[in-house]
Formats: structure tokens, sequence, C-alpha cells
């Protein structure tokens, strides 16, 4: 039985695997190839701590070492991923991990920040985004059923409209893809990542069978496309991106229709549609109107205390402002520059 006194086995990549593997829990965002990624595209050094008891990995979580553009040191689970829920063989032990982290770790960072599903007993917690899931193991009919009115519609616009879904893992698609991505990017006045972290995404992830791309096009013009990440039997819709002068052929509603039939199809057990910040009632209620099941998610902090919202502040309104009004090249620019910055 794991007591509060418990100390640390930091766990090797390949460990970490090994258990992520025999985990139910588990999702692509704690697969060792998204570290790697990660790892690779930005710097973050990979920790991982654990604790063993009777030579088993009883709990642990992956962190990645960030810094701030005001040099403050954090370790997060994980940058730029949705849900990275503690991992454990048994429930009520991700309390004893973390206070394991605060007393080997205290004084070392500015903040230690866990994301998951439930609040961590002993740790102030914030909430300010909800993630939405969708069941994709149960009748196609049923799964039909839970789309709202509107939804249909908008289907029945895009059969109308001549929409063609592809699923491709080719490099093509990637790049594809990104010049939508910059676009949807540049309309919503937010900064790009880099072309070179799609192109690792694709190499590490996609090309090693944990994703796709799904690709719509009209008259054979690509004018909407998703990144899929699959992996034990969750499939997770991580970033969308269209044309913005297409939108009034319902790309968008194409792209999530046929990523739920290909989940169903291939024998995926739920449908993530990814994190939303709760200020975002539009893009929430587009999510709900699926059926997809929502809850909230939660921010521990193991160390340090919760930040003001980033995205509130003066500076990061004028960028937006300027993103908006100014061509592609500054929205790549400023995200090339500072995304690594912006967790």
């Amino acid at each position: 039985m794991l007591h509060s006194l418990q100390s640390i086995d930091w766990l090797t990549v390949d460990e970490w695997q090994e258990f992520v593997e025999g985990q139910t829990a588990s999702s692509v965002f704690h697969h060792r190839k998204w570290l790697e990624l990660l790892h690779r595209q930005y710097g973050f050094k990979i920790k991982i701590p654990s604790i063993v008891s009777n030579e088993k990995i009883r709990v642990a979580i992956p962190l990645l070492q960030t810094l701030s553009l005001r040099g403050r040191k954090k370790l997060i689970s994980l940058p730029f991923s949705d849900y990275v829920p503690v991992l454990a063989n048994e429930s009520h032990v991700a309390s004893i991990l973390c206070h394991a982290i605060l007393n080997e770790l205290r004084g070392q960072f500015n903040a230690i920040i866990i994301r998951g599903g439930e609040p961590i007993a002993g740790f102030e917690t914030s909430s300010r985004d909800v993630r939405h899931e969708l069941r994709t193991d149960v009748p196609w009919d049923q799964i039909e059923a839970s789309f709202a009115s509107p939804i249909r519609r908008n289907i029945l616009k895009a059969e109308r409209q001549k929409l063609v879904f592809e699923k491709r893992t080719d490099a093509t698609a990637i790049d594809i893809f990104y010049r939508l991505h910059v676009l949807t990017r540049k309309k919503l006045g937010v900064p790009v990542q880099a072309k070179t972290y799609f192109r690792k995404l694709h190499h590490e992830l996609i090309s090693n069978g944990l994703g796709s791309i799904g690709v719509v096009t009209k008259e054979n013009r690509p004018i909407a496309a998703v990144v899929l990440l699959g992996f034990n039997e969750r499939l997770t819709y991580k970033y969308a991106a269209s044309d913005p002068s297409a939108l009034e052929c319902r790309p968008n509603d194409w792209l999530v229709y046929n990523s739920i039939r290909m989940a169903a199809e291939e024998g995926f057990r739920v449908l993530d549609f990814g994190i939303t910040d709760k200020r975002q009632e539009g893009l929430r209620r587009f999510k709900s109107k699926w059926g997809a099941s929502e809850y909230d998610l939660f921010y521990s902090h193991v160390v340090g205390k919760p930040d003001r919202n980033c995205d509130r502040s003066r500076a990061a309104r004028i960028a937006s402002a300027v993103i908006k009004r100014s061509p592609t090249a500054v929205c790549r620019v400023l995200g090339k520059a500072l995304y690594r910055y912006s967790q």
C-alpha cells in the first residue's frame, strides 16, 4: 500500500512507454512519439516521475520542462496537449505522486502543473477549459440520432455541394493542412505553429500509424482539413482548418461528420473533440450538437498559483489585431518566434 512519503523513481522513455501500453486510460498524448515530437521541436526536457513498488510502476506522469519569456521555469503535463491525466494501476494515488514531486523538486521550478479530468486532492486547482467526447462504439444509427437538427441540415448541404472527404497519410496532405491552418489562424488573430512542427508530427506520429489527415475537397480544390491522432481506441480531433472563403459549403461539418464515421468504422471507442476555452460558447455548442458529452478539464498546481489568462492581456489583444490585418507571413513569423513560450 502506498503512503504519503513515497520517493520518486525517474523513468526512461522506454520504461514509460511500456507502462503506457498497459493503461486503458492512456491516450496519444501519453505516447512516447508525442513526447519526443515536443522535445525535438521545442527542446523541452522530458521528465517522467513515478512511484514503483515491488518492481512495478504504480503511478506515473510525463512532464516537459518549459521556459516563459520572463524566464519562469515550468513543468507541465503536457504543453500543447489536450488532456494528460496521471496514469495509475489503482485509484487515489495521483495525490501521493504529486506530493512526492513537490518534496523532491521544491524550489526548482516556478510552476508544476498537471492537466487532468479530476482535481488532485491537496493542491490548488483551476478550470478554464472543457473537453468533449463522443462514444463511437455504439451502432451508427444511435450515433447519428444524437446529431442536432442544424447539424443534419449542414450535412445535407455539404452533400449537395458534392464535397469529398479523403483520409490521407502522405506528406503532401500535411502541407495542404498547413496552408489552410495558416488562413484559419490569421482569421482568428492567433499565431500559427511553425511548419517544421507539422512535418515532424507527420514523421513521428502519422508515419508510425498514430494518425491521419482528413482532406475535404470541392471540385478537386482542398477547402478544409483535419489532423486526427489515434491510439488506444481513442481518435483525437486535434487540429482542424478551413478556407474562410468556402465556409458556405459547410466543410467543417463535413470534416467532423466523416471523422465520426471513420472512428466508428475503424473500431475507435471514442472521438475526442479536444479542449475548448469555457468562454468560447459558440464552439462549445458546436461540439455538443454532435452529441458529444462535455467535461471540465482541471489544472492542478503542484507548485505555483493559477496564472491570469494571457490571452486577456492588452499585448495579446494588440497582437491579435495585427495578425488579422497583416499578411499571413506575420502570423507565421510570430508563431515561430513565440509559440514555444505560450504554455
